[in-house]
């Protein structure tokens, strides 16, 4: 009996980020050979970052002056999800096992607005002027002439597959331990928005000047992995572990894009949109890419109640970690020349004069998730 209940255990903990309770390989001919599972997450994602300063109530840098939106982190959590395996047995000691895991695109906000009257807080956007050398700002609302308004967005998803073979070791009494290894794909997606209004406060007709600033992100881990796993057996109880190590590619995608609506310039009749928001502009707008050596290391611990001879739940808790990836806060560059965009200088048309800036650099840093997920699994 505590045989079969470590089948349907360990046949399926290769897979990302999940903690399993098939069969091992070498009880596989006193067990059905495919098992498949179910799993519920909700997992905690490291917050990512978002240091630029966005808006403020003056001059960035001074004393005094208060940073009223970015300068800091955002996230999604925590983070529902979910992940589907299966394991077939090739034999008594050889499995092959594969699996799928799925996180929702999930979404987090803050915005601030002023309505531009008399006694109302300034909206100021902060930056670095590189055509003075020096910190600038631009006016999103301006008391008693126009009221603005700013918001941030961070959306993310996260996305995996695993398929690869076990190897059952002979077992040392309630002990069982198997070897795993395979190949992995792993997905994290995040988008960092950035929108703004301002408008005339009557009586000044009314006007359309709105801004959309957008760094989105993709990293694509593409790799092998090995590691192990091992289970202790009490009866219809077990708990047990693994520990995985995935080394490969991190393929690394930045899409800047960036863009000013206003009917200022059609006697505030039909829109008409110019390229360049406030930190996207024509000089770092564009697709840009890289590749980098990334490793992937995963841990889980679980533990489980068989329920029927086929049947088995389980609670897990796992941490997955990846050393290399770009986040879209960070790819914010602050040097601004402000000649190229209709959205600084206020009319149109525009063109560069002196440095061709920002420039898109891809920054990278670390990723996690933790978290913890209940089970069901069921012998076929």
């Amino acid at each position: 009996m505590r045989n079969r209940m470590f089948m349907a255990f360990a046949s399926l903990a290769l897979t990302g980020g999940h903690l399993s309770a098939q069969a091992t390989a070498s009880d596989t001919a006193t067990a059905t050979p495919l098992t498949l599972q179910a799993e519920a997450l909700l997992l905690w994602q490291k917050a990512s970052p978002t240091p630029t300063p966005i808006i403020t109530d003056g001059l960035y840098g001074q004393a005094g002056t208060n940073v009223l939106l970015g300068g800091g982190d955002m996230d999604t959590n925590p983070t529902p999800g979910l992940r589907l395996s299966a394991s077939y047995a090739l034999d008594q000691r050889l499995k092959l096992e594969g699996s799928f895991l799925y996180l929702g695109e999930r979404s987090d906000s803050a915005s601030i607005e002023s309505s531009g009257q008399i006694g109302s807080v300034d909206l100021l956007l902060p930056f670095y002027d590189v055509t003075r050398n020096r910190e600038n700002v631009t006016e999103l609302s301006y008391s008693p002439a126009y009221r603005g308004s700013a918001r941030q967005e961070l959306t993310n998803s996260l996305m995996g597959l695993e398929a690869g073979l076990a190897w059952a070791l002979p077992a040392s009494g309630a002990w069982k331990t198997d070897v795993i290894g395979g190949l992995r794909w792993l997905q994290l997606k995040e988008d960092y928005a950035i929108n703004t209004s301002s408008s005339w406060n009557p009586p000044n007709p009314a006007d359309i000047w709105n801004t959309h600033d957008s760094f989105d992100t993709s990293n694509n881990f593409y790799g092998v992995q090995i590691g192990a796993r091992t289970q202790y057996d009490q009866d219809n109880w077990f708990v047990g572990g693994t520990a995985k190590l995935g080394l490969g590619v991190m393929k690394q995608q930045v899409d800047i894009s960036g863009s000013l609506v206003t009917n200022d310039f059609t006697n505030y009749g039909a829109t008409h949109t110019y390229p360049g928001g406030y930190f996207a502009l024509p000089t770092n707008i564009g697709s840009h890419s890289q590749s980098e050596f990334a490793v992937v290391p995963e841990i889980q611990l679980n533990i489980g109640y068989r329920l029927t001879p086929t049947a088995t739940i389980f609670a897990a808790y796992s941490f997955l970690y990846a050393n290399n990836v770009v986040r879209p806060g960070n790819q914010i560059n602050r040097n601004i020349n402000p000649t190229q965009s209709v959205s600084y200088v206020g009319e149109q048309p525009v063109s560069l004069e002196g440095a061709a800036q920002p420039q898109a650099s891809l920054n990278t840093s670390s990723y996690w998730a933790q978290g913890i997920s209940v089970g069901f699994n069921v012998q076929f």
